[in-house]
């Protein structure tokens, strides 16, 4: 299974041999300005996540509309008791401790252990205060941190019938200056030489330590100039739906090897009909090279990660000998009172591990391929953070926010299990 439809995500379980392919529109449940969303690409090669709030999607013959964010009721908690606005907690609510679980049969309840309170209700888990109050010490590691990003495969439009040097000339008759055209060769060396995990690997450190092949990769690439590469019937699909006076008008800017391509995928009647038809001058964003490059990225864009800057990861106890050498810093915290503080979680994978003034806290209980916190400020602003290979017991930061109304994240372990949450710290 790929795919798993999650309450506030899609979960896309992908690997470079496993890949999938999502048409996606953003389409935000709340009034979250779009152009502060990612538009993202269609071909998922990784572990990947996508909110449901902010994304329709289509995937398997199916389309899946935007929807709010979901969340459990908020349970309260004072003086040893908690209480829900709901009327009861259910049949299925029991609090847990010390490895036993005891019934919760009334509403409200006196609890019988003391903060952070488990209870599970329901099949969700939920942690009531923080894990660590007062002063505590951390220490401070610093980590690569990684970023998403798209790029173009040839292993999605060439024709895999051809041999490695059919496809270099072909790359030497498109209208690319020569430096593209060397990072194209180089893309035909990965192409050919492994894998699609080790042409993954490849391209992801092209991301990190070539600054502008990672822009030919994530932008020029796309260009209209590729199209005579691309094999199959991608050029048809959007011809059989284009305006003719369009394809007219655009023809004469078009470059000989695309214009070629062109002619070879109408028939001679339809392309005589073309040239001596009217043409009609395109709105923006509508003449034909600028629909080709659209549905390049649409449908041909793969999600790659990579390694750029560092951010800080926290764990309690590391190495004395990486202490002594400085790779490890010892940083002092305190914390704000906790027990407003409910986090859900799906399954056990996750804790509040504590809040400051400027910080949330949470430590991961089993290694993470990808993990996302997303936090709703308002319906007009918004605020997500994502990470990626995130080791067992380490301890993330997300900034704290007095205005936040709550946050909702998701995960998938490093045996392919999702991993959803939501934080509330009160009744909204």
């Amino acid at each position: 299974m790929i795919h798993l439809e999650g309450e506030n995500y899609h979960f896309f379980f992908c690997n470079p041999d496993s890949v999938a392919r999502v048409q996606s529109k953003i389409s935000p449940f709340y009034d979250y300005p779009i152009s502060t969303i990612e538009e993202l690409p269609y071909l998922y090669s990784q572990p990947s996540l996508i909110p449901k709030f902010l994304y329709e999607i289509e995937y398997d013959r199916r389309t899946y509309p935007s929807s709010s964010m979901k969340t459990e009721s908020y349970i309260q908690f004072e003086n040893g008791l908690i209480s829900s606005e709901d009327s009861k907690f259910g049949s299925e609510c029991f609090e847990l401790v010390r490895g036993n679980s005891y019934p919760i049969k009334t509403n409200p309840y006196r609890l019988l252990g003391t903060s952070p309170i488990f209870i599970i209700r329901d099949g969700i888990r939920t942690q009531i205060g923080i894990s660590y109050p007062g002063e505590f010490n951390l220490y401070r590691l610093i980590r690569k941190r990684m970023f998403s990003t798209r790029y173009l495969s040839l292993r999605d439009i060439v024709n895999p019938e051809l041999d490695e040097d059919s496809v270099i000339r072909k790359i030497e008759e498109l209208y690319f200056d020569t430096e593209s055209k060397t990072y194209l060769f180089r893309l035909v060396k990965i192409l050919y030489a492994g894998t699609p995990a080790a042409e993954q690997e490849l391209v992801s450190n092209l991301f990190t330590y070539e600054i502008e092949f990672a822009k030919f990769l994530r932008d020029r690439i796309f260009s209209i100039e590729i199209l005579p590469l691309i094999h199959g019937p991608f050029l048809n699909s959007i011809l059989n739906k284009l305006d003719e006076r369009i394809l007219k008008y655009s023809i004469p800017k078009l470059s000989p090897p695309v214009r070629k391509m062109v002619e070879k995928n109408v028939s001679k009647n339809r392309w005589k009909q073309i040239l001596d038809g009217p043409s009609k001058k395109p709105e923006l964003g509508e003449s034909f090279p600028e629909i080709v490059e659209k549905e390049i990225f649409k449908r041909f864009s793969r999600r790659i990660y990579y390694e750029e800057g560092n951010f800080s990861v926290y764990r309690e106890v590391v190495d004395s000998e990486q202490l002594e050498i400085g790779t490890r810093t010892e940083i002092e915290f305190q914390a704000i009172p906790g027990d407003k503080y409910n986090l859900n979680a799906s399954v056990e994978g996750i804790l509040l591990y504590s809040v400051t003034k400027e910080k949330i806290l949470f430590q991961i209980q089993k290694y993470m391929e990808i993990i996302r916190f997303d936090i709703f400020l308002s319906k007009k602003e918004r605020d997500s953070f994502e990470f990626f290979r995130i080791p067992s017991g380490s301890i993330l930061e997300i900034p704290r926010y007095d205005q936040a109304k709550m946050i909702v994240g998701a995960a998938i372990t490093s045996d392919k299990k999702p991993l959803e949450f939501n934080l509330l710290s009160f009744n909204y």
